[in-house]
């Protein structure tokens, strides 16, 4: 009798002891190694092979998706979000009858069109790594998502703006609400030749000066 999926998957997961980090992510300080989809898949893909086991996603599942508006003082900027479920299916290449289905999540966000992408390929390579037990060193728990990281930055940054309006706006209320005398000294005091060239914390300084705010 041909062994069953639970007895080749666990071989399998027995040969797989761990993958590479081979893939960069990001640049500078913020940069790090992670598994990719490709050093997951080249490291599962002989060995399934080598005991009969076929795996692929099953089946797929939006189950939530949309558009996440952001404005800063450079302007606004539009992120896809996607979360994907998928099944991810094992089973023996000589009896489909045996079979396991992993279920797996994804989330993929951009401000082009990868998100769904991305979410596919985070649901997929995680299916493959949670099946079969890899060790990658990685854990998503520990950090964010590189456009999650993005922005939580860019939160952290405009918390302080929350309260007033456009940066854009301010601007026009002080050459507006400051004699050419008093921005005069403002540009001196910033060493800037310009009211648009100040940086947003000091354009809010102007701003609450003039509207009596601390």
């Amino acid at each position: 009798m041909s062994e069953n999926i639970y007895q080749r998957m666990s071989k399998i997961t027995a040969e797989i002891s761990a993958v590479a980090k081979n893939l960069q992510v990001g640049t500078g300080k913020s940069s790090y190694k992670a598994a990719g989809e490709a050093d997951i898949l080249a490291a599962v893909k002989p060995i399934e092979e080598k005991y009969g086991v076929y795996s692929y996603p099953y089946d797929r599942e939006i189950i939530e998706s949309g558009t996440m508006e952001r404005e800063n003082q450079y302007g606004k900027s539009v992120q896809l979000y996607m979360r994907i479920r998928v099944v991810y299916r094992f089973l023996c290449v000589d009896n489909p009858d045996s079979y396991i289905d992993i279920v797996a999540y994804g989330d993929g966000v951009d401000s082009q069109d990868k998100a769904p992408g991305k979410a596919m390929t985070y649901a997929d390579k995680y299916a493959l790594m949670k099946a079969y037990k890899i060790i990658t060193g990685d854990d998503p728990d520990q950090k964010a998502s590189e456009e999650q990281q993005k922005v939580t930055r860019k939160t952290d940054r405009e918390r302080m703006m929350d309260a007033y309006p456009p940066i854009g706006e301010m601007v026009e209320f002080i050459k507006s609400a400051y004699d050419e005398k008093n921005l005069h000294m403002i540009l001196e005091f910033y060493k800037v030749s310009s009211i648009e060239e100040l940086k947003p914390e000091q354009v809010i300084a102007c701003y609450n000066k003039k509207k009596g705010k601390k």
